[in-house]
């Protein structure tokens, strides 16, 4: 039996079924006030020692190339014992060489394959990447900055034009960047993240590019002196213990930091009268394209706006404290009868400019150092940046092209007036 309602036991139901519908109507507008979005910027970092550099253009020559030279040394008939200790051999050799080994990879390459499930398993033509830098081969980034859009299937617009966007297709979970953010991470591999994204910068009269806006790019090279490395460090310092193949007998014995430092200060900022620092020709320090972009044409007027060379201060490893003694295991090592080395040196040398020529700033440390090592003289380096090759009657200084894996991307600057970010982490 039902008993009676009253009255102002029902028009206390009725505004509790108002005030939900109102929190309902309100949640379902705050998740509408997201725009929807066609492009986004991204901030990349990852860890080049397994990448081919950033571009992608060659992946699929060179997985034809290693395809058709595994089917040429192939047996026409294995069996199955054959293939499973020919997967076992290759299974331990990834394990002692890392991940990636033996692969194709590129940051692009990976990020366009996985963006490529994002939106739905479009086609990977589809997706276009505009990136602030090609870095090469073994380099690293802690901020590259990246435009990425997805075309619609129907779309007849190049790459390099621009696009409108009727022809592009929305970004996925509802132009919401923190859950791209989070969702890109949790499918790119250990070595790769999206540090964060942001809608596209409206810009007057223009449309945004990462690398035609960019006021200035960072970057820093490692390279540590001594005769016994940090292997902890050593995927990302150049040791200078004569082992490198670029620079063979080139170690910390014969480094004169004077002549490093001297060398460094004539690719540091030289303001002219009216506190700008003029465009110079480096095209003595840029080495010679290959691949697919032989015969590019490139300009090579840049502004170097800061060059500093300065020594880092780590953690040292146990066996290369100062004392005369070092208690391990409760046993006590000698220093002088282990005959323990010192510890290594490390330097760092950043860098910055407006742009830079293809690989121009590993030729620069390598000039740096190899003149303080005393393979160069430092009026070589001087005469090469005040007279060109072709001004100084077709000579070229000899340089050294430092090894990839000391240098960083680590900050891409924007004129703040004209380039906002609205930067979402995932």
């Amino acid at each position: 039996m039902m008993l009676p309602m009253s009255s102002s036991m029902s028009h206390v139901l009725a505004l509790l079924a108002l005030v939900v519908v109102v929190r309902c109507v309100d949640s379902f507008s705050s998740t509408n006030e997201i725009p929807i979005l066609t492009s986004a910027v991204i901030r990349v970092a990852y860890d080049g020692t397994f990448f081919r550099g950033w571009k992608a253009s060659n992946n699929a020559v060179r997985e034809s190339k290693v395809d058709e030279a595994n089917a040429k040394h192939r047996p026409s008939s294995l069996s199955r014992q054959n293939e499973t200790r020919r997967q076992s051999r290759r299974s331990r050799t990834l394990q002692r060489k890392g991940a990636g080994y033996g692969k194709v990879r590129t940051v692009e390459g990976v990020i366009r394959a996985n963006l490529k499930k994002v939106y739905g398993n479009v086609d990977e033509q589809q997706i276009i990447i505009d990136a602030c830098s090609r870095t090469d081969s073994g380099v690293h980034a802690l901020s590259l900055i990246a435009q990425f859009r997805c075309k619609k299937a129907c779309s007849s617009s190049s790459e390099d034009g621009p696009e409108d966007s009727e022809n592009l297709i929305p970004l996925p979970f509802g132009s919401n960047l923190s859950k791209l953010c989070f969702v890109l991470n949790r499918m790119l591999p250990p070595d790769v993240r999206v540090v964060a994204a942001s809608p596209t910068p409206i810009m007057h009269a223009q449309q945004f590019h990462p690398t035609l806006h960019a006021a200035s790019k960072t970057y820093v090279y490692r390279f540590a002196i001594g005769n016994t490395h940090d292997p902890i460090q050593a995927p990302y310092v150049w040791q200078l213990d004569g082992s490198s193949g670029r620079a063979v007998g080139m170690n910390g014995r014969n480094f004169c930091l004077e002549t490093a430092m001297e060398a460094a200060r004539l690719f540091d900022s030289n303001f002219n009268h009216i506190g700008e620092v003029p465009p110079k020709d480096y095209r003595d320090f840029r080495s010679a394209f290959r691949g697919t972009d032989r015969g590019r044409v490139q300009s090579p007027m840049c502004r170097i706006l800061s060059c500093k060379l300065i020594e880092e201060k780590h953690e040292q490893l146990p066996s290369w404290e100062s004392t005369t003694a070092t208690e391990i295991s409760g046993s006590r090592l000698d220093r002088d009868a282990c005959r323990l080395t010192e510890c290594p040196r490390t330097f760092a040398v950043n860098i910055t400019g407006d742009r830079f020529l293809y690989k121009m700033v590993r030729n620069i440390v390598g000039s740096i150092v190899a003149a303080a090592c005393g393979h160069m003289d430092v009026e070589d380096i001087r005469r090469a940046i005040e007279m060109t090759g072709e001004r100084n009657g077709g000579a070229k200084v000899r340089r050294i092209c430092a090894p990839a894996r000391g240098l960083k991307l680590v900050e891409v600057s924007y004129p703040d007036t004209a380039v906002k970010f609205d930067w979402h982490s995932g």
